[in-house]
Parts: structure tokens; C-alpha cells; sequence
């Protein structure tokens, strides 16, 4: 079964780089260095990271199918080390989706996620991952794409703990640039997990070679978990992309954090 997955995988990445030549290969690499925990720099708590990454996405098929799989390795470091041990961990995403045309403007999209949210390496190995099976449906107007979805992620740890919950996502994808997206979070099992209740939002606007979003977090919790909100700031010419991030994390919890991070993404 097992040698079944790898094998389909490895056709549809293969029809993807087939049906790529007219877009390129569709490989984005990047370098990020940023800050965590500004804010506690007092109490020698603030630490710099280092994180390479490497992005493969394309759509192939007529766009019937798409393919997403994104690879961090983050490596963390103190100025001046407390105990000379770097911390190192992994992120990975893969997204596999079909998209069923329903006529010449509507759009029935079905996917599947599997993403290692946190796989520390060093000094503890430690595992947060979340499968999400998703339906998707979107409509396109004179005024832009409206879309809705349908999410049930299932976050699984390595003590072999597991959360069910439920999301749904409206969102608009204008003519003109802007978009908008609101995610609503709810726990299905156990529901006395804090934080997994709450509402995302995503705004962004695209002109030309600029690209700029601000997404928002705000848990049901906010006295134990505080708002997140992080802005971003591409700048894209050639095959480059420039960006400037920060996180502010913990706004109304009465100890905000700011989490800095510029990077570069080439893509082939």
C-alpha cells in the first residue's frame, strides 16, 4: 500500500514538471532570518533563527489537480549562547487537491493536508502535526471570486494525543487586488483545549510587484492566549521576492511578543 502512495506521487509530480514547461519548474527556494521574543529580551529570553526552505507548487491537468509541498528547517541560536546548544526543527506541507468544474464560473475543490506544524529535532524531539481533509466551493462574479470551505483538521502529537475540530472559511478574491478571508475555528473533541476556538482573517492586496497582508488571530481565550496579528510586505522583480514580516503575539494578554523576520524566495 505503502509503495502504491509513493509511487502515485512520484506521477504526479512528474506530470506536473511535464505539463510545467510552459510556467517554469515551479520550485521556489528561500532563506528567512528573524527574532523571537523581542520582547523579553530582558530576561535573555530573545533568540535568532536561521530557516532555509524549499517550496514545489503547480497545477497540472487541464487544472484539474493540485500539488503543494513546502520543506522548513529552522535552526535557532542565542546571542551569546546560554548552553551552546542550537534548537532545530522541521516544518513540512503537503496538499494534494482535485478541482470539479461546475460549469463555466463555479468550482467544487476537494482536498488533502498533511502538515508537521512542529517537528522539533533539538534539544527534544517533539511532533504537532494536523491532517485536514477540505471542500471547497467558489463562484466567480463581475466583482471578483467569492469562496467558501469546509475544513476538518484532526491535530495528532507524538505523546499520541489527538483534537478534532471544524472550520469554516468565507472569503473574496477581488478584481482589482484585494482580497479577503475570515476562518472561523471551532473543537469539536476535547473542547476544553484552549485556543483551538476562535477566528482568523486575512487581508491582503496585490498591485503590480507589490504584495502586502495582515493576518489576524483572535482565540475565544484572549486573557490567556492574546490576539496575533502579522503583517507582511513582499517586493517581487525577476524571479525575486523580498519580504519583511513581524509577528505580535499576546495583544490583550497584557505581554505583547514581537517576532521580527526578512527573508528572499527564488523561483524557477
Amino acid at each position: 500500500m505503502k509503495k502504491c502512495i509513493l509511487l502515485s506521487l512520484v506521477l504526479c509530480m512528474a506530470a506536473g514538471f511535464t505539463a510545467a514547461d510552459d510556467k517554469g519548474v515551479c520550485l521556489t527556494a528561500g532563506l528567512e532570518f528573524g527574532a523571537e521574543n523581542v520582547y523579553e529580551a530582558d530576561d535573555n529570553d530573545m533568540h535568532y533563527y536561521l530557516m532555509p526552505m524549499l517550496i514545489y507548487e503547480n497545477s497540472f491537468l487541464d487544472n484539474t489537480l493540485d500539488i503543494y509541498t513546502e520543506l522548513d528547517y529552522t535552526i535557532g541560536f542565542k546571542i551569546p549562547a546560554d548552553d551552546g546548544i542550537n534548537s532545530q526543527s522541521l516544518y513540512f506541507d503537503f496538499m494534494l487537491g482535485y478541482n470539479l468544474s461546475l460549469g463555466r464560473v463555479s468550482t467544487l475543490s476537494f482536498s488533502l493536508e498533511n502538515e508537521f506544524d512542529e517537528l522539533t529535532i533539538i534539544p527534544q524531539l517533539a511532533l504537532t502535526g494536523i491532517f485536514t481533509p477540505a471542500v471547497k466551493y467558489s463562484h466567480n462574479f463581475g466583482f471578483g471570486d467569492l469562496f467558501a470551505r469546509v475544513g476538518a483538521p484532526i491535530t495528532y502529537y507524538n505523546d499520541a494525543n489527538v483534537t478534532t475540530g471544524l472550520d469554516f472559511t468565507l472569503g473574496w478574491n477581488s478584481t482589482f487586488g484585494l482580497g479577503i478571508e475570515a476562518k472561523l475555528r471551532t473543537l469539536l473533541a476535547p473542547e476544553d483545549v484552549i485556543g483551538f476556538h476562535g477566528v482568523e482573517t486575512i487581508i491582503s492586496f496585490v498591485t503590480g510587484a507589490v504584495y502586502i497582508k495582515v493576518e489576524t488571530i483572535i482565540p475565544m481565550a484572549i486573557s490567556a492566549m492574546g490576539v496575533t496579528i502579522t503583517p507582511e510586505f513582499n517586493l517581487s522583480f525577476w524571479d525575486l521576492t523580498f519580504y519583511l514580516k513581524c509577528e505580535f503575539s499576546g495583544i490583550g494578554r497584557g505581554d505583547t511578543i514581537m517576532s521580527p523576520g526578512v527573508g528572499v524566495k527564488f523561483t524557477l
